[in-house]
């Protein structure tokens, strides 16, 4: 994404601050290109949501409380589709699992901060990203800093889906195919993982399940259905994969 590479960049030429204390005029700046990534993307997500009938305040309440970035365009996709609420629960909390990750990296730096569950809630990648390269011994220090980023990263956020919500009532905008976005966004994963480990046993299993899950398996239990089973084979499976 293209906030990931302007992040990557400022954090480089932000080196120099490691060494100081930040004050609020240095956090707001280090959240300049989180800013220029979920600002756009967040008017993008409200038009998207304006357009396939959601309110203003649906939409912004799901930016405010889900605050899932790709997880919530998955989200429209599933409700252009008449997905099920249980289907887009158990499929959100699987593509956003890797917060378990980050989770677990920052326990210690998360260690008797202020404000713990509201920064927990509203770590991202790109936060995360920040916060690791960072050392913040004082423990006040660190929570005014995590604090204070998370919030305005997650203001970005909400008031673009906001502004996108009531541009988007004013433009004409076709969804269509907008449902084929999950199943992009799963090909896109799949391809990924297998780069990483060539393991041809799971592929196929997985294909097979995919095949099984389209030609047998009720429209609106697919999803869910198909990742059960997958889950089922692979735990049978598992001493020969």
């Amino acid at each position: 994404m293209l906030e990931n590479i302007i992040l990557s960049k400022f954090l480089v030429t932000s080196r120099f601050l490691e060494d100081k204390n930040l004050n609020n005029k240095d956090i707001l700046k280090l959240s300049i290109p989180v800013f220029m990534g979920y600002f756009p993307l967040g008017i993008t997500f409200g038009i998207l949501a304006k357009n396939i009938g959601l309110s203003v305040f649906i939409a912004t309440s799901l930016s405010l409380l889900a605050y899932g970035g790709a997880a919530q365009f998955m989200i429209l996709s599933l409700f252009s589709v008449g997905t099920g609420l249980v289907e887009i629960f158990i499929v959100s909390y699987l593509v956003n699992l890797r917060h378990l990750f980050y989770g677990m990296i920052l326990l210690k730096d998360y260690k008797d901060i202020k404000f713990r569950i509201f920064n927990i809630a509203t770590l991202t990648d790109e936060t995360f990203a920040i916060f690791k390269m960072r050392k913040i011994s004082n423990v006040n220090e660190r929570s005014k800093f995590f604090t204070l980023l998370n919030f305005v990263s997650w203001l970005y956020w909400t008031v673009g889906t906001a502004v996108g919500c009531m541009v988007g009532g004013l433009m004409l905008f076709d969804t269509k195919g907008l449902e084929f976005s999950l199943t992009a966004l799963f090909v896109a994963i799949a391809i990924e993982m297998f780069k990483n480990e060539k393991n041809f046993v799971i592929l196929c299993i997985s294909v097979f399940i995919g095949v099984l899950g389209v030609v047998f398996m009720p429209h609106n239990f697919m999803l869910v259905g198909s990742i059960a089973l997958c889950f089922i084979f692979l735990f049978l499976l598992k001493k020969w994969l």
